[in-house]
């Protein structure tokens, strides 16, 4: 007869699972919380390099209220410049959305495509439904500017006491460790941080370079469509394509030769953005699998709908990051207290 093999589990073990199991519980229930602190985590790591390039000019607190003046006057700009016409532009495209669908150039591909008819004929139907929500939506649009107060604010408090907070932080590590944990936490927000400013800078390039093409092609709502192509930016791979396409079907309402010279236009783009742009601009950063990021997409939108999405990208890269710097971090806390 074999032998049995036992398994024995003390009472503390279970305590730990059990310990950990509510506390990942109660940041389920305060989710919305811990997505604003997470939002925080990641801008401060985004603009902690220039805090500290200009700090030896101008002291630490000076070059944060200098940062912040800059970012609300680039606010300022967007929403009075950009905002009012793209808001335009997405509800003449809401209501010419049913002329499109019974354009000319969309009948053959709706004839033997009976699903996408389908689909367009639902998307025309629930148009109707968007008045009646107004309310909601403008009281969503009243919590959106209030958490991102809020963001500022606390970006603003967590740049000023960074040093402060790391050392707090270092302190759940052992004594002989909290240096050594310092310098892993610095290098997360470093890779974290140039990840960011990395498709920031990308997503505006590629707004700039789509926007100046569509205006030129003549394409409807060219603002809009170099806006969503802009954020798409965000999704490695995928997004490029999906903006591609939305152009593209937009273009195919003026002619089949517009369609095609818009998906021309995305096809330079996401060549000069591979030859050029990616190389100069994330360098630095890190790169994320377009496989991990749709799963993180898919659980992020699961768990916490558009917001969980959104922060879903960069938590892969926080996560990506953790794994990339393993063998650093286990060389680090396993060093002995000399």
């Amino acid at each position: 007869m074999p032998e049995k093999v036992k398994f024995e589990i003390s009472t503390w073990t279970v305590v730990k699972v059990l310990l950990i199991a509510v506390a990942f519980y109660l940041l389920f229930l305060v989710k919305d919380v811990v997505a604003l602190f997470f939002i925080v985590l990641i801008l401060s790591a985004t603009f902690s390099p220039v805090v500290k390039s200009w700090q030896k000019y101008l002291g630490r607190v000076m070059s944060i209220i200098a940062l912040f003046l800059i970012l609300a006057a680039i606010i300022f700009a967007v929403v009075y410049i950009v905002i009012p016409p793209l808001v335009v532009q997405a509800s003449q495209l809401a209501q010419s959305i049913p002329d499109y669908i019974n354009n000319s150039n969309f009948a053959n591909l709706r004839q033997h495509l009976p699903n996408i008819q389908n689909t367009l004929d639902n998307l025309v139907s629930n148009l109707g439904t968007l008045s009646s929500n107004l309310y909601s939506f403008t009281a969503g649009i009243v919590s959106a500017i209030f958490a991102v107060i809020m963001v500022l604010i606390l970006t603003f408090y967590m740049l000023i006491g960074e040093q402060d907070i790391k050392k707090f932080v270092s302190f759940a590590f052992a004594e002989n460790q909290r240096e050594n944990a310092i310098i892993v936490i610095n290098k997360i927000a470093a890779k974290v941080g140039s990840w960011f400013r990395g498709q920031m800078l990308l997503g505006l390039a590629v707004f700039l370079l789509d926007f100046i093409g569509l205006s030129i092609l003549q394409v409807p709502y060219a603002l809009i469509l170099a806006v969503i192509a802009g954020l798409l930016e965000l999704i490695p791979t995928i997004g490029p394509i999906v903006a591609a396409v939305i152009s593209a079907l937009i273009a195919l309402t003026i002619s089949p030769w517009t369609a095609l010279f818009v998906i021309i236009l995305y096809l330079v783009v996401a060549l000069l953005e591979n030859a050029f742009l990616v190389p100069k601009i994330m360098q630095k950063a890190v790169g994320i699998s377009p496989v991990v990021i749709l799963l993180a997409l898919l659980v992020g939108a699961k768990l916490m709908g558009i917001v969980g999405a959104i922060l879903s990208i960069p938590l892969a890269a926080s996560l990506s990051v953790v794994i990339l710097e393993w063998p650093t971090i286990s060389k680090i806390f396993s060093k002995e207290n000399a």
